[in-house]
């Protein structure tokens, strides 16, 4: 492993340090980027002696960069960006949506951010609206509306697409749930019949002791069959003996 050098940072660099700092890294690192960015100089004796100078530039630079982020995070809130994407079935994506793709969205609306910026815990698989929070400074974050929607210009609405997915799911759950509530059989349940408690309909009881009790409710309110007239002699008419 090659010998690590310690370099005095002219300017902030992300996970690296800031303006002021001294900070050890790799001859190749330095040489390769830092250097040729005017990101670092060697840390000798001479260059650290600007350090104050070079802190108190940071300080500066911080207040201002803080400042720019509160103006942006104002003009961001409640935004929301659309990206289109080319769908497959149920309103899966073929490929996924990361930070990158948020990134030029965001760029097209005049608005720059590095991809580091942009807090995605996972890509974006499917259509729909996801919220996503963009750090525009270490104390400062705002959270957009992020639309993925169907590339196919003759595809319906994003409302339409996602409606369209959840309602078969619904209906389905409701079917499933249907037969035990009517007290049916429900299917792997051994031809057992559910009996639901019925509450603030029949003071708790089962839907079976319910009916039976309508029953003979029922049979009590219906009058009983007439009786047939009683028989007496036959005292008078033609015929008689």
């Amino acid at each position: 492993m090659a010998r690590r050098q310690e370099v005095l940072l002219t300017h902030d660099v992300l996970k690296l340090g800031n303006m002021g700092d001294i900070v050890r890294v790799t001859p190749g690192y330095a040489r390769n980027y830092l250097y040729p960015h005017a990101l670092a100089i060697p840390a000798s004796q001479a260059a650290k002696r600007q350090i104050d100078v070079l802190r108190s530039k940071a300080a500066k630079s911080e207040v201002e960069r803080e400042a720019r982020a509160g103006v942006l995070k104002k003009s961001m809130q409640g935004m929301s960006i659309q990206i289109p994407g080319r769908v497959a079935h149920d309103n899966e994506l073929f490929g996924s949506i990361g930070t990158r793709d948020i990134v030029a969205a965001l760029a097209k609306s005049g608005i720059e951010v590095d991809p580091k910026q942009v807090h995605l815990n996972d890509k974006i698989k499917k259509i729909g609206r996801f919220a996503v929070e963009i750090r525009l400074h270490k104390n400062i974050g705002v959270e957009i509306s992020v639309e993925v929607v169907n590339s196919d210009p003759n595809a319906p609405a994003l409302d339409e697409a996602l409606a369209a997915v959840t309602a078969p799911a619904a209906t389905a759950v409701a079917t499933a749930a249907a037969p035990a509530a009517a007290g049916k059989p429900v299917a792997g349940g051994g031809g057992k019949k559910v009996e639901v408690k019925i509450k603030n309909l029949g003071g708790g009881k089962s839907a079976s002791e319910i009916q039976a009790e309508r029953a003979d409710k029922k049979t009590a309110a219906e009058p009983a069959p007439a009786k047939p007239a009683a028989k007496g002699p036959n005292t008078g008419g033609p015929g008689k003996k």
